[in-house]
């Protein structure tokens, strides 16, 4: 059933009233700070009624009440109002997120550094899966005779740097005849595609007794050997900033959000939520299926290049978390970052 006028108003001043204060709130402090000009006691009528259509709730024996999952849902779907970024912040971003160099992995981890000193809240960072990436270029270096540096460059900024071994009679020359060799049969496809092709050019090559090109497939296969770390990297920082929060000083809450921070499957799978949907996500108490969540608040949103979503920035915070203020941060730093990602990869 929806919620009368007078119900919606006394939620939302009850609501932002917490989000400021993390304390519960009081009959009289609504009445004070409502526009309905109700008395406390007409007050405390409404109040009582939204506690029992689970919109409040009243924790051990405080005479306020505190807004649960359900109301933040109803103020974020119905009432809330995004406040605009300032100008001076939309110039920090976009400057801390500029001098963070032409490295993917440098400008991810400023992001998550600048996401979580904006907001005070723990920053989440997906990098994107590097299986799903497409080959831009690769070149070799000759470090020592039989040792070579190769470095691969991928679609969206990613680069991997690996030192291979190779035969000791290999030149500069046939690096470079190797190099646009490669470049000209793997543009343009996907990791796991190169991967593939390698396999069969190889035999291809063995076939023909072209031993250069025979060489060039070796030393691809050596550079594409999937790492040992997981394909998807999160990166977070910031957890300081949510055990310093009133909530937060149960121990036993203590470790079971130190675990989920911990535990990097849980925020891949929050994340991914965002890179499925193509759009910012608020995923706020049970939503997430995660006990340990059951009191945060998450705000995500996808980064990419042009038409693809390449991976997912994001906050964890307290379910008071000001989601007006916070949401245009992330929404912000996402449409940076993409830019960012547009304008050099």
């Amino acid at each position: 059933m929806p919620l009368a006028d007078r119900e919606r108003e006394v939620l939302t001043t009850i609501i932002e009233a917490y989000i400021a204060s993390a304390a519960p709130v009081g009959s009289r402090a609504v009445s004070k700070l409502s526009s309905l000009g109700l008395s406390a006691a007409s007050i405390r009528n409404i109040m009582a009624d939204l506690t029992d259509t689970g919109y409040l709730e009243q924790p051990h024996t405080s005479a306020g009440r505190v807004p649960t999952a359900k109301a933040f849902r109803l103020y974020l779907d119905e009432v809330m109002r995004l406040s605009p970024l300032g100008e001076a912040q939309k110039r920090r971003i976009i400057d801390n997120l500029t001098q963070a160099g032409l490295e993917l992995d440098d400008v991810l981890r400023q992001a998550s550094r600048l996401l979580s000193g904006l907001s005070l809240q723990v920053s989440m960072v997906v990098a994107p899966n590097p299986s799903g990436a497409r080959f831009k270029r690769i070149d070799f270096s000759l470090l020592n005779p039989g040792l070579v540096m190769v470095l691969l460059v991928l679609q969206g900024g990613m680069v991997r740097k690996r030192v291979i071994e190779t035969a000791p009679d290999v030149t500069s020359d046939d690096l470079v005849t190797c190099a646009n060799y490669l470049n000209h049969l793997f543009t343009d496809r996907t990791l796991a595609e190169v991967r593939a092709r390698i396999v069969r050019e190889m035999e291809e090559a063995r076939r023909t007794l072209n031993d250069l090109c025979l060489r060039a497939l070796t030393m691809a296969r050596s550079a594409f050997e999937p790492e040992r770390a997981p394909a998807s990297a999160v990166i977070v920082d910031g957890t300081p900033n949510i055990l310093s929060q009133p909530e937060f000083t149960d121990a036993e809450h203590m470790r079971d959000l130190m675990r989920v921070l911990e535990e990097r499957t849980i925020l891949l799978d929050l994340l991914d939520k965002t890179v499925n949907e193509l759009k910012t996500v608020i995923i706020i108490g049970d939503e997430s299926d995660q006990a340990a969540l059951a009191d945060l608040g998450v705000i995500t949103a996808p980064y990419g290049t042009g038409s693809r979503t390449l991976g997912a920035i994001g906050l964890i915070g307290p379910l008071r978390m000001d989601y007006a203020k916070l949401v245009p941060v992330v929404n912000y730093t996402a449409s940076t970052l993409t830019r960012l990602l547009d304008r050099h990869f």
